[in-house]
């Protein structure tokens, strides 16, 4: 919900304002649950539970616990139904803000490991959420080796969609830190207790071929390839080469039962804005810049008497 995990006081209340925005956007365009970053601790857990209550949208935490309970202040994970097949969400952090005093992690990998296994039990699909630095990313493609999704927030990574992902263990996908780009995620399921197979890269490569032999064709639409480059016989051999392997990939696509396709969506203008939402993002970010521009009035303060005399005397003695 903010963009660090503190805030600062002439900012202040205009986050907190963005972030209440934030809320009521997902729930206009359809979220079904929210793990909660280091960043959402920002203006302090008081606040970030009044942010909870105030929404039907799930807030979930496998690893947040309050430091004198040691009770989670959050469900630790959230089962969601969808067409007859169930996926189990797991939410996970190792960021506390440093002023934040009232609560405390425990290990997100060993939790993880141990949500894992339970949903393994109850759900088809299972995806982490996980709001953690972008040097674990290795350790948790080892440690989760039984979830079917990871999700990085807070790491300025992002995901291209023909970037291959390993046969064993999770499919892991970062979106950057910007906003920018929207992961989207492509499920075909045949056989519930088949493998997830990535058919991303498969999908990229047969895209690279057909855009080559698409280029080849560009010299004559009317003409076959082999009439066009009968007197050039490398190029025939490499149409050939690229004939032969988008034939192998296709055949691989149609051998997987249970597929998942990834695109890295960029949000740029080319996307149409929904106008209402548009004219209410606008009026939002009209009334926090009012917003910062009274707090920083309110905070400037006047000079003493003796600054002000010792700063005329300086000036005199220059």
């Amino acid at each position: 919900m903010f963009n660090s995990s503190v805030l600062v006081d002439v900012q202040s209340e205009a986050d907190k304002l963005r972030a209440q925005t934030v809320i009521k956007g997902y729930e206009k365009i359809g979220c079904d649950v929210v793990n909660v970053g280091g960043f959402d601790m920002a203006a302090g857990i008081d606040y970030l539970q009044l942010i909870v209550d105030s929404t039907e949208i799930p807030f979930i935490s496998a690893n947040i616990i309050d430091s004198k309970t040691k009770q989670h202040l959050f469900p630790p994970h959230h089962i969601i139904e969808n067409a007859g097949i169930s996926i189990g969400v797991i939410g996970l952090t190792n960021l506390i803000p440093s002023h934040v005093r009232t609560v405390k992690l425990e290990d997100f990998i060993s939790v993880g490991k141990a949500q894992i296994a339970e949903l393994r039990k109850k759900v088809d699909i299972v995806v982490v959420l996980a709001n953690v630095n972008r040097d674990k990313n290795k350790l948790m493609n080892e440690e989760f080796i039984d979830a079917d999704y990871v999700f990085l927030s807070r790491n300025p990574m992002r995901t291209r969609s023909g970037t291959e992902q390993p046969l064993n263990g999770p499919f892991t996908y970062g979106s950057n830190i910007q906003g920018k780009y929207l992961a989207q995620i492509d499920i075909n399921l045949t056989e519930i207790d088949s493998p997830l197979v990535d058919v991303s890269s498969l999908h990229t490569q047969m895209d690279n071929i057909d855009k080559r032999l698409q280029r080849f064709q560009n010299k004559d639409p009317k003409k076959s390839l082999e009439d066009i480059y009968a007197d050039q016989p490398r190029i025939i051999k490499l149409i050939g080469e690229l004939r032969q392997n988008r034939e192998s990939f296709e055949k691989n696509l149609k051998l997987a039962k249970n597929t998942s396709l990834y695109k890295s969506v960029s949000l740029s203008r080319k996307i149409d804005d929904d106008q209402v939402m548009l004219t209410y993002v606008t009026d939002v970010l009209q009334q926090c810049e009012v917003l910062t521009k009274f707090k920083h009035k309110n905070n400037l303060m006047k000079n003493s008497s003796e600054f002000e005399k010792n700063f005329k005397k300086g000036i005199k003695s220059g």
